[in-house]
């Protein structure tokens, strides 16, 4: 062999193989023209340090058309068992094709190794090329001693005709040969051990895409070192590997990231104490044997259902608007519709707004008159549409001003949200790299748990003062009174007025329809009735009718304020 691989000397290239171009399972095909490999030899030795060289004769028979460029490609991973495959590496190719000048290219790609061939002028004929190259990690241990496995005829998508190997190795035990597709079990034609000077396998004909591989058993006394090389197969179980340190490396940093997410929330988002006991008593005695109404800490229904939830909804909005009508600003009136017709109202201006009212307040009836004294409901969508994002931050910025809050709730929570969504996104990008680089993807999932333990956290993050914490404490109790209040308790001759002052209130705790009905109770006659002082109908309405009409003109204005024109200019 060693005669053979100087004769080769003249032209070094480092690629691979030559034979056919890439067909469809991986061997190959030519650009133009039929031909095969009429002749292939192989002398394999085995090297003390677990590697084999492999020095191959291969001629081709292009009689059946010419062709300027060959192919031929090496499987360097193989299934070994079901999670790891035997990986082989190639190295030290060279070719000599003698006089005829080629390029010869290598590349890699998923496990295969192709070597592609360009010749300066079209071949056709014979031609032969002596091949060589160095295979590491085909020695592998076992209970008997050692196995040396490699498939020498493979990679070529024309037939292989006569293919014969020779191998040279110290202390063989048996041979096996193996021909056929990739798995098969089918023996070659030959595999002599005995009565020939060294183990030696041949093989009729190797169709296209077929292998010729040859297994050698090695006692323990060869003097080779094992160098099977085993890699672990990339799957979704073994990338989240759920035992081991794997698991406890993941669950430590969830516990981690939980623990610092509920310190954060136990140090910045708890509401403080309350300062005082508070009062929630809703009407007081104004010493002339009625009442007063008395809202606790003069709240206002937008402030309440903002200092409850820490957002500002829809029916924050809505309810302000009824309770400037029932405060005078304006007038509510429905306006006349069929039996089955669509119900509208008519916002009438009544009072300009004054220094009572409160910023978010002033906002809001300013919006609704911006351009005209009266406007229907139905077209409030036109007029808060753009002005909404603002009123909504003036409720916010309203919570700091009243000092229930020491920053805008909004801000907080989106301060946290992000936080948590940005540590969600990191832990999504650390998963699916340790995962396709290791076993710790689980590490990269116990992230993204602990972003959104963050982000939820986020959600109960604004914090309430103890000025705020001491309202909301006497808005349990105000609820509680909207829930089972008796109108019967209220002086007969303010009854009317006092649920019209309620209502508003409580609209923003879902106890509207119960104070409409109310309100519709205090109808005592079948006549038609004056209009209530801030709300009404014309021609022969009744107070009767108030419950209804109230729960349509909550979902009207609810449905204007939140409408959407997508895509309107």
């Amino acid at each position: 062999m060693d005669v053979r691989r100087e004769a080769r000397t003249g032209v070094l290239v480092l690629a691979a193989t030559a034979a056919l171009l890439a067909s469809s399972d991986g061997a190959l095909a030519a650009d133009s023209g039929d031909y095969a490999v009429s002749r292939y030899s192989a002398i394999v030795t085995v090297v003390p340090d677990g590697s084999i060289e492999v020095s191959e004769t291969i001629t081709f028979d292009f009689s059946g058309g010419s062709t300027d460029s060959v192919q031929r490609t090496f499987s360097v991973q193989e299934a070994y068992d079901a999670e790891a495959d035997r990986v082989y590496e190639l190295t030290d190719v060279a070719v000599d094709v003698g006089e005829s000048p080629a390029d010869v290219d290598v590349s890699s790609a998923d496990g295969v190794e192709t070597l592609s061939m360009d010749f300066a002028e079209e071949q056709s004929g014979e031609l032969t090329l002596d091949l060589s190259y160095t295979v590491d990690g085909v020695v592998a241990s076992t209970v008997d001693g050692l196995e040396v496995r490699w498939p020498v005829v493979q990679g070529f998508g024309v037939p292989v005709n006569n293919a014969s190997v020779e191998w040279n190795a110290p202390n063989v035990l048996w041979l096996s040969c193996l021909a056929g597709s990739p798995g098969s079990s089918r023996p070659c034609t030959t595999a002599q051990l005995a009565e020939v000077a060294s183990p030696t396998m041949t093989q009729l004909t190797v169709e296209p895409g077929e292998q010729l591989v040859g297994i050698l058993g090695l006692g323990a006394g060869s003097g080779v070192e094992a160098s099977g090389d085993l890699e672990p197969r990339r799957s979704l179980a073994r990338s989240f590997t759920a035992t081991g340190a794997e698991l406890w490396v993941a669950v430590g940093c969830l516990v981690l990231g939980l623990l610092a997410a509920l310190a954060l929330w136990w140090r910045r988002g708890r509401d403080s104490r309350p300062g005082g006991a508070g009062s929630s008593a809703p009407l007081l005695a104004d010493g002339d044997g009625g009442v007063l109404f008395a809202p606790p800490s003069g709240v206002r229904p937008g402030q309440m259902g903002t200092l409850v939830d820490e957002r500002v909804d829809i029916v924050d909005v809505s309810s302000t608007i009824i309770d400037l009508a029932t405060r005078n600003y304006l007038f509510i009136e429905e306006l006349p519709h069929d039996h089955y017709g669509r119900m509208d109202w008519l916002l009438r201006r009544r009072n300009d707004p004054g220094d009572e009212l409160l910023g978010y307040e002033r906002g809001i009836f300013e919006a609704v008159f911006a351009d005209s004294a009266e406007v229907r409901v139905s077209e409030l969508d036109s007029r808060l549409r753009d002005r909404l994002a603002v009123i909504q931050a003036s409720m916010y910025e309203d919570m700091v001003a009243q000092g229930w809050f020491a920053e805008r709730p909004d801000a907080a929570r989106n301060r946290w949200t992000t936080a948590g969504w940005v540590l969600i996104a990191a832990g999504v990008v650390l998963a699916a790299v340790l995962a396709l680089t290791g076993t710790f993807g689980l590490l990269g999932l116990a992230v993204v748990m602990a972003g959104a333990a963050l982000a939820l956290a986020g959600q109960l993050a604004p914090a309430r003062t103890a000025r705020g914490a001491e309202v909301l404490a006497a808005l349990k109790q105000f609820r509680r009174y909207l829930e089972r209040a008796e109108m019967s308790d209220l002086p007969a001759r303010q009854r009317e007025e006092l649920i019209s002052r309620f209502y508003p209130y409580a609209l923003v705790f879902g106890f509207g329809e119960r104070w409409a009905e109310a309100l519709a109770a205090t109808d005592d006659d079948p006549d038609p009735d004056e209009p209530v002082y801030w709300y009404g109908a014309p021609r022969d309405w009744h107070l009767s009718d108030a419950a209804p009409s109230l729960g349509h003109l909550s979902t009207s204005l609810n449905a204007m304020i939140s409408s959407r024109h997508l895509l309107s200019d």
